[in-house]
């Protein structure tokens, strides 16, 4: 969502152990060396903190900044989430049956309608099947043409991403100071341009009533026990319930634009 295009040549490494295939049980070394650096870009950092970024909040807390690149606050840190995130939802798919899928569901003004997206049928190849990340095909086309609109003009905009996670095993997070959805929380608004964070109905939870919120339970065909609806997002005080896990990330539009302020 970007509208100033800084071109990053990485090439991913793996260094392992691997016997047919599989991982021997050593650690994994990811290396992803960034062959296109551009220091000299960066020059202006040294005389002004650029509107919105962390130059400011690092150098009154540090008293020292990283001027190329902005260090730790860059998004290029998050290539070691990826990475890693990689190998932990493959060993949540192997070990446990548990997916965790993620989407773009809303580009500036362009917002996916609740319940275009079939979460239920969702595959990682619908998401990855255009450059926006939408499942749906009409409304990717439209969030290209919103981010094209404002990247033309040298401006950036924001947006949401949807994520669910299916077959949760029931009892994760503790509660009080451990609760599931505050691990979450933590965890994905640690990343850089997030704004807001909601679970289940979210903030749009407070529009309606406790009647009408509650999530009533029954008993399915094999015994379990289930929850009629899923406004909770799958985390009732703290802790799974088996539901899917329902969440919604807000980022705001980079910082780093070329039009005048």
């Amino acid at each position: 969502m970007d509208a100033h295009r800084e071109f990053l040549c990485l090439k991913l490494i793996c260094k392992w152990n691997l016997t047919g295939g599989q991982t021997t049980g050593t650690p994994i070394a990811v290396l992803v060396p960034n062959t296109d650096q551009r220091g000299n870009d960066y020059s202006e950092m040294s005389l002004a903190y650029r509107p919105s970024h962390a130059d400011a909040t690092y150098d009154f807390k540090y008293g020292v900044r990283s001027v190329q690149g902005g260090g730790r606050s860059s998004a290029r840190e998050t290539i070691g989430r990826v990475a890693a995130g990689a190998v932990a939802k493959k060993i949540l798919e192997l070990k446990a049956g548990t997916e965790v899928l993620a989407y773009v569901s809303q580009v500036h003004k362009e917002v996916l309608p609740d319940g275009v997206v079939d979460h239920d049928t969702l595959t990682q190849a619908k998401i990855e099947s255009n450059i926006v990340r939408c499942p749906d095909p009409v409304y990717a086309e439209k969030m290209i043409a919103a981010i094209d609109d404002v990247r033309t003009k040298g401006d950036s905009v924001g947006g949401v991403v949807t994520c669910i996670v299916r077959n949760v095993p029931r009892g994760l997070g503790s509660p009080v100071f451990d609760k599931l959805e505050a691990e979450l929380a933590k965890a994905l608004m640690s990343l850089p341009a997030t704004k807001g964070f909601e679970i289940g109905s979210g903030f749009a939870g407070t529009l309606i009533t406790g009647s009408e919120h509650n999530d009533e339970f029954y008993m399915d065909e094999r015994g379990d026990i289930r929850t009629r609806t899923n406004r909770s997002g799958g985390i009732q005080g703290g802790i799974s319930n088996g539901e899917m896990i329902k969440l919604r990330l807000a980022f705001k539009p980079t910082s780093t634009i070329t039009v005048c302020c």
